[in-house]
């Protein structure tokens, strides 16, 4: 018996940004994400998936990857204009949210994940890493995927046990929300936004993560490499770049290490509250310079908000449908 909607939402611009020349990220043509979307629409199907809701592309990643296969749960495309900007990804998960999908899986990077993350309310992601510098998107095998999600999707306890809340960064402008972040919020001494990835230490100003993780890359990886002691623990940390300090080897992007000269850190808590140097700079959200203060006469803060977006756990996902006896032929 079928039951169960999920979304698939497939950033076809994911994975190649300037980081591909400055750095040595891979690289995620939209051939390679049609085959991961063929992998998990069959993974979906065998466990029992009824319906498939996604976002449309110019690329016609999900179409393309559904044509090749044999299948029997429905694939329909969300009806939503394609604008090719991040916004399409933003309405789509909202859309999808509307709908009342019981999962969505995204291919992207951080930033991806972030505008879906602004628009998809409760739902449950599963994120396939598919981006540059990967935080809160995962490199995981599509098949895996689609079977977690399914999952979730299918099997109530599997959604009772295997989907837990990550945390998220808000940040406020004199006092008002301006957007959020998953991973990092960093402020450049760079005045203009220009192309958009972070990548040269020498420009950053003051950090704030909403984790502590050794085993990552990009902004995320000082915070652990700063503080050891509190990896995989429920904190985040600012983190203030300058003399004064102590110089310390940190991986910016694939390939990228450099030394950083961090002038101060200290661990955070979830909601706490840091005010930044909010003289003229840009702000980058999850690797990504989003917006300029240009004037030296507001107050930029961050908080910690543990209310972040609904997070499938693969492999507790996997672990407890095979207890409930999901994987049981009926």
């Amino acid at each position: 018996m079928r039951s169960g909607t999920v979304g698939i939402i497939a950033n076809p611009a994911s994975g190649k940004d300037i980081r591909r020349l400055v750095a040595h990220g891979s690289t995620f043509d939209n051939n390679e994400k049609i085959n991961i979307v063929r992998r998990v629409l069959l993974a979906l199907d065998a466990i029992g998936v009824e319906r498939v809701i996604h976002m449309p592309d110019a690329y016609s990643i999900v179409t393309r990857a559904r044509e090749a296969i044999k299948v029997d749960l429905s694939v329909e495309p969300l009806v939503m204009p394609i604008l090719a900007n991040p916004g399409d990804s933003y309405e789509a998960a909202r859309r999808l949210s509307d709908l009342g999908a019981d999962c969505v899986i995204t291919l992207g990077g951080d930033g991806t994940n972030r505008v879906i993350a602004k628009g998809i309310g409760d739902v449950p992601m599963v994120a396939i890493s598919t981006g540059t510098n990967n935080v809160f998107p995962r490199m995981i095998e599509g098949t895996l995927a689609g079977l977690a999600a399914g999952l979730v999707a299918t099997q109530p306890l599997v959604r009772e046990t295997a989907v837990r809340r990550h945390p998220r960064l808000d940040v406020l402008l004199d006092g008002e929300p301006k957007d959020m972040a998953l991973i990092d919020v960093v402020t450049s001494r760079h005045a203009w936004i220009g192309a958009r990835a972070l990548w040269d230490a020498t420009h950053l100003r003051e950090i704030v993560l909403s984790r502590v993780a050794v085993s990552e890359i990009g902004m995320c990886a000082l915070g652990g490499i700063l503080h050891p002691e509190a990896a995989g623990k429920a904190h985040g940390v600012h983190i203030k770049i300058g003399p004064g300090g102590r110089n310390m080897l940190s991986p910016l992007a694939p390939g990228l290490v450099k030394s950083i000269p961090v002038a101060a850190s200290r661990l955070m808590n979830f909601g706490d509250s840091v005010e930044l140097d909010a003289s003229p700079c840009t702000v980058a959200l999850d690797g990504e310079r989003e917006f300029e203060i240009l004037k030296p006469v507001h107050h930029l803060s961050v908080e910690i908000n543990p209310l972040g977006p609904n997070v499938v756990e693969v492999d507790a996902a996997l672990r407890s449908g095979a207890l409930c006896g999901a994987f049981i032929p009926q």
